[in-house]
């Protein structure tokens, strides 16, 4: 009997003792955690870097997206910086984190809270609910996500109709299909990946794929491209044609999307850009 007793004291010792590193663990995660929103909030792109671990898997919060590495994650901080200025994190509440397999508290922690903001060039106020989930390695964000309806924020924000003064870019594809793909394997994807993944990536643009009704160009498949400014566009593109870093840092976050839709054709084209007058 007395042995029973001794195994049961331990096991008890032995939850508590767990429950207790756990609890230390998600409070020292939680402080990085919120460090890390600061750092991000004061637009402290070192420090804010500093945190990702260079393994970091994210969930984007982008439609279609698959989860994002280091290159992705950087493009994504870099894009919200460029567009908004005012970034302020309010926190609901946070909560321990627990593992996915067992449900036991394993020192990670999440939170619900609401990100506002000013859109620079439209000066529009935002209001986002969120939540966020972090894991920590060696003190850097291992993995975890954001979750939080970017398309719609980004809906909100953009002009109902071309205005004067927007820029916007006719460009006429010319697609070559690889064997065993057709032409609607490869519309499907683009309208279905590649729009709802641009759209979401290159804040301040809208991309739509357009196919020719009438016309010299009947039965054609083309992109518009519209930008609120032909500065919008200078964010992307230097005076020489090269592509800027912010355009870089996209490119690496769209890899996987664009990868995809290589597998099915490739697509040269010819193209106009247009000041609305």
């Amino acid at each position: 009997m007395k042995h029973l007793l001794s195994i049961i004291l331990c096991a008890i010792l032995m939850v508590s003792c767990s429950t207790n590193s756990s609890q230390a663990e998600f409070e020292k995660n939680t402080e990085l955690a919120k460090d890390y929103f600061k750092q991000f909030e004061e637009k402290n792109i070192d420090a804010v870097f500093a945190y990702l671990h260079p393994d970091i898997e994210w969930h984007m919060p982008v439609y279609g997206m698959e989860m994002g590495g280091i290159d992705e994650v950087q493009a994504a901080i870099l894009g919200y910086h460029a567009e908004y200025e005012d970034l302020k994190f309010t926190a609901d509440y946070w909560l321990p984190g627990v593992n996915t397999d067992t449900g036991v508290p394993d020192g990670s922690t999440r939170v619900y809270g609401t990100w506002t903001s000013t859109h620079k060039r439209t000066g529009k106020r935002t209001n986002l609910t969120s939540y966020h989930s972090f894991e920590f390695e060696d003190g850097k964000i291992i993995s975890g996500g954001d979750w939080f309806d970017l398309g719609g924020m980004m809906n909100s924000l953009e002009p109902q109709a071309i205005a004067k003064g927007s820029l916007v870019g006719f460009h006429k594809l010319d697609v070559t299909l690889n064997q065993g793909f057709t032409m609607e394997d490869y519309l499907n994807y683009f309208t279905n990946e590649i729009v709802p993944a641009y759209n979401a990536a290159y804040m301040g643009a809208k991309v739509h794929l357009v196919k020719g009704s009438k016309g010299k160009d009947i039965n054609s498949l083309g992109m518009i491209w519209i930008f609120e400014s032909e500065e919008s566009l200078s964010k992307l593109w230097n005076e020489d044609g090269s592509s800027t870093e912010l355009n870089n840092q996209i490119g690496a976050q769209l890899s996987s999307v664009n990868e995809g839709l290589a597998e099915i054709g490739s697509w040269t084209s010819e193209f106009t850009d247009w000041i609305v007058q």
